[in-house]
């Protein structure tokens, strides 16, 4: 038998997400890493900073641009799959793609329709959001 916390539960879900879509978070984030100016960090250590009062007040402020774009990234491809949920998930687990995919499949369309349309809205919302917190202009 599988070992019950491993498969076919939230934890499963949640682990495979992590291990398939961490390069969309981590390459955003290493670009803006790599636009930083080394003597900021320099001067940060000439000024007595600590190891972690240079990475909380200097590193995550200057890459704050790569998180937001990574957490868009990850956000909007996450939130319609529905194949991940259902393989970890052993289809228990419900989600909004889930839940049209399996609409679609007892063709209630209209339904799906309508659900697909609250998603795409939602998803929207949340990328406007997370634009409003940063100029991603200024990384592209």
């Amino acid at each position: 038998t599988p070992v019950e916390w491993l498969l076919f539960s939230d934890f499963s879900v949640v682990l495979a997400f992590v291990h398939l879509y961490t390069m969309f978070m981590i390459v955003p984030i290493f670009n803006s890493m790599m636009r930083i100016d080394r003597s900021l960090i320099e001067a940060a250590n000439d000024s007595g900073a600590s190891a972690w009062q240079t990475l909380w007040n200097v590193i995550v402020p200057l890459s704050r641009t790569g998180i937001i774009i990574g957490s868009i990234f990850v956000i909007t491809i996450v939130m319609g799959d529905f194949v991940t949920i259902g393989v970890m998930g052993g289809q228990q687990i419900a989600s909004i793609g889930k839940i049209i995919q399996v609409q679609t499949s007892y063709l209630q369309f209209p339904l799906a329709a309508a659900n697909a349309v609250i998603l795409l809205a939602l998803v929207l919302m949340i990328i406007w959001a997370l634009t409003r917190l940063v100029d991603i202009r200024k990384e592209l």
